[in-house]
C-alpha cells in the first residue's frame, strides 16, 4: 500500500506541524478519525517511524474486539516486507503453550502496562520468545498494552485488555534515545486512533449480529428516529418449528439454547447467502424478508424459494445427524406471502425495533400456522405464487382458508410433490 492510500498530514492537520516528528502526530490524529483499517494504521504507521529513522525491525499488535465468532485480531510488520501476518482468533480457540508462555500473558496477568527488555546485553531472558528474537539478530523489545474498557468482567486476564504491542529492534544497541523519545508519543496516538477505528468496527458488526446487514446499514446512517420508516415490497418468509416445546421437556435445560441454535443457524444462514435479511428470531421462529427490485420480481422470487430449499435440506441433515445420535428432532414449516410493508423503527421512545409492520407481516403468519392442517411444510400465498413467474410448474392449489384478523379468505398454495424445490439440494457440505 503507498502512502497516498491515507490522507497526507498536510491536508488533514489539526495543529500546525513544526518538525518530521510533529507530522506523524498530526496523521496519526487525522487517521484515527478516517475510515482506515487498523491493519493499514499499522502498515503506515511502522513505514512513517522507518522513514523518520527510528531503528524498528517489527511491530506486532493483538486486539480485542466484540464479535459473536472472532475474539481478536493480531497484526505483524516486517522491515522490509511489510505486514506479514494477519490472523484472527475464535471464541472456540484454545490458547496453546506459546501463550501462556509468552510476555503478553504475563503482563496481563500482572497488570503491567510496559514491559521492556535488551535483547543483546541481557545473559538470561525470561521469555523463550525472546530468545528466539535474539537469534533472529534483534537486540532490543518492548511491549505495551492500553486498556479499552472492553472485555469478561468474569475473566480477569480479559477484562482489561484492549490493544497490546510490541516492538522490536535489530540496531546495535538497541532503540537509540531517540526511538524512544518518539515512540513514547506515537505509540499511545497510535491506540487511541486504533480505538476510534475499531469502535466503528465494533458497533458496525454488533449491529450486524443483532439486526441484519442492511438494517444495520439503516440504523449506521442515522435512520434511528422513532417512527421514521419507508414503504417496500417484499417477498416474506415466515419460518417456525414444529414441536419446540416438545423439545424443550425432552431436551436437559443446559443443551436448550444449544439445540436451538443449531436449527435457527440452518434456518438464517440459507436467507443471508441468498441476500435476504434476517429481521428477527421469536422463540424457535424466524421473519426473514427479500426486497423487491422492480423488474426483478420473478428472480428474486425464484431466489426465496432455493433459499427455504437449502433451508429444509439443511433441516433434514441436521435431524439425520440427531436421530442417528438418538436426539430428538424438530420439522420446520415456511410460509411464503408478497406484500407492501412499512420498514423501519417502532417501539417506544427510549427502545426501537427496526423491522417491518403491516397486514402482509400478519397473514404470512397466520399461513404457516396452516401448514400441518393442508398437510405441507412450505405454503404459499396466491400474491407470490402470481409473481414468481419463472416457477408456475412447481405450485398447485391448496384452496381457499379463512386467515384470522383477515377478512376475506385466501386462495393458498403448497409445493407439488414432484417439485424439484422439494429434491435435495445439490451442495450439501455447507451442512455437513
Amino acid at each position: 500500500m503507498s502512502r497516498s492510500d491515507l490522507t497526507s498530514p498536510e491536508e488533514c492537520s489539526h495543529f500546525p506541524p513544526k518538525n518530521e516528528e510533529e507530522e506523524l502526530f498530526s496523521w496519526l490524529i487525522s487517521a484515527g478519525m478516517s475510515q482506515v483499517s487498523v491493519e493499514q494504521l499499522l502498515l503506515e504507521l511502522c513505514e512513517r517511524l522507518s522513514a523518520l529513522g527510528v531503528h524498528l525491525v517489527r511491530g506486532n499488535i493483538a486486539m480485542t474486539t466484540l464479535h459473536p465468532q472472532v475474539s481478536a485480531f493480531m497484526y505483524t510488520w516486517r522491515d522490509g516486507q511489510g505486514i506479514v501476518s494477519n490472523t484472527r482468533f475464535l471464541h472456540t480457540d484454545q490458547p496453546g503453550e506459546g501463550w501462556f508462555a509468552s510476555p503478553f500473558f504475563y503482563m496481563l496477568g500482572k497488570d503491567i502496562k510496559f514491559m521492556h527488555r535488551q535483547l543483546e546485553s541481557a545473559e538470561n531472558l525470561d521469555f523463550p520468545i525472546l530468545v528466539e528474537f535474539r537469534k533472529e539478530g534483534f537486540t532490543d523489545w518492548f511491549g505495551q498494552f492500553f486498556d479499552f474498557g472492553w472485555g469478561d468482567a468474569d475473566n480477569s486476564l480479559e477484562a482489561g485488555f484492549g490493544l497490546i504491542t510490541s516492538w522490536a529492534s535489530a540496531h546495535p544497541g538497541g532503540f537509540t534515545e531517540r526511538d524512544f523519545s518518539i515512540l513514547r508519543r506515537a505509540i499511545p496516538l497510535f491506540a487511541l486512533a486504533a480505538k476510534g477505528i475499531a469502535s466503528f468496527e465494533v458497533a458496525s458488526t454488533m449491529l450486524q449480529t443483532y439486526v441484519g446487514q442492511e438494517t444495520a446499514q439503516e440504523v449506521l446512517s442515522g435512520q434511528i428516529k422513532r417512527g421514521a420508516a419507508r414503504s417496500m415490497d417484499a417477498v416474506l418468509v415466515f419460518a417456525d418449528l414444529r414441536e419446540f416445546t416438545k423439545m424443550v421437556d425432552m431436551v436437559a435445560h443446559d443443551d436448550i439454547v444449544a439445540t436451538l441454535d443449531q436449527y435457527l443457524e440452518r434456518m438464517a444462514d440459507p436467507i443471508i447467502d441468498m441476500g435476504g435479511e434476517v429481521l428477527k428470531f421469536m422463540g424457535d421462529g424466524m421473519l426473514a424478508t427479500f426486497e423487491l427490485k422492480e423488474g426483478n420480481e420473478a428472480d428474486i422470487c425464484r431466489t426465496a424459494l432455493v433459499s427455504i430449499q437449502n433451508m429444509m435440506h439443511g433441516i433434514r441433515r441436521l435431524n439425520d445427524k440427531r436421530e442417528k445420535a438418538g436426539l430428538p428432532i424438530m420439522e420446520l414449516d415456511v410460509a411464503l406471502h408478497i406484500g407492501e410493508v412499512m420498514y423501519g423503527n417502532v417501539g417506544s421512545a427510549s427502545r426501537l425495533d427496526f423491522t417491518v409492520v403491516g397486514s402482509a407481516v400478519n397473514e404470512v403468519s397466520r399461513m404457516e400456522a396452516l401448514c400441518d392442517s393442508l398437510n405441507t411444510h412450505v405454503v404459499l400465498s396466491g400474491d407470490f405464487v402470481s409473481r414468481a413467474l419463472h416457477c408456475q410448474d412447481h405450485f398447485e392449489s391448496a384452496g381457499l382458508h379463512s386467515l384470522r384478523g383477515v377478512r376475506t379468505p385466501r386462495e393458498l398454495y403448497r409445493l407439488k410433490t414432484s417439485s424439484g424445490y422439494l429434491a435435495d439440494f445439490a451442495n450439501d457440505a455447507q451442512f455437513a
